[in-house]
C-alpha cells in the first residue's frame, strides 16, 4: 500500500513539473513557447481578441472569399509572447489536427499578417471545410503572398502554435 502511494505521489509530482501538453481537440487552439505551459483558447476567446478581415482568392477555393479572424501577432501577444513577434532566428511551429506541421520564421510575422481565420464569409468553418482555424494571408494584396512557400504555410485545421527559439 505504501509503495503504491509513493508511486502515485511521484507520478503526480512529475506531472506537475512537466509543461502542459494540450490535447489537439477541434475548436481549441493551444499557443505558447516550446517547453512551457500552453494557453488554450476556444472560439469565444479568439473572438475577444483584436480582429481583422480581408477578401482574397485562394488556390484551394473557387472564388474570392471574405476571411476574418485574429492576427497571429495579436494572438502571440495575448499568450504572453510579444517578444517573439518579428524576432530573428526563431520560428513559429504550427500543428494541425492531423499532426501536419509547418514553420514560419518569426521575423516574417507582422502586426497585420498572417491571420488565424475563424470565419469565412461570416460563418464559422467546420473541420471538413478546413476549419475551425486556418492560417491565411491576403494572397491578392501582394505578389509576395502568392508564392509556393506561403501557400505551404497556410495550414488549416490548426490546433497548436508553438514558438521555437
Amino acid at each position: 500500500m505504501k509503495a503504491t502511494l509513493r508511486c502515485a505521489m511521484a507520478a503526480l509530482m512529475f506531472s506537475q513539473a512537466m509543461p502542459a501538453r494540450a490535447e489537439m481537440t477541434p475548436g481549441m487552439l493551444s499557443v505558447g513557447r516550446e517547453g512551457e505551459a500552453l494557453v488554450v483558447l476556444d472560439l469565444d476567446d479568439l473572438d475577444a481578441l483584436p480582429q481583422t478581415d480581408f477578401e482574397t482568392a485562394t488556390i484551394w477555393t473557387d472564388e474570392i472569399q471574405f476571411f476574418s479572424g485574429v492576427p497571429v501577432a495579436a494572438l502571440l501577444d495575448h499568450a504572453g509572447l510579444p517578444d517573439a513577434i518579428g524576432r530573428e532566428g526563431g520560428v513559429l511551429r504550427l500543428v494541425a489536427l492531423n499532426d501536419y506541421k509547418v514553420e514560419i520564421p518569426l521575423d516574417e510575422i507582422t502586426p497585420e499578417q498572417p491571420i488565424i481565420a475563424t470565419r469565412i464569409d461570416g460563418e464559422t468553418v467546420s473541420v471538413r471545410d478546413k476549419g475551425p482555424y486556418w492560417l491565411v494571408y491576403p494572397y491578392d494584396l501582394d505578389a509576395r503572398y502568392r508564392r509556393e512557400e506561403i501557400y505551404h504555410r497556410s495550414i488549416w485545421q490548426l490546433a497548436q502554435m508553438i514558438v521555437v527559439e
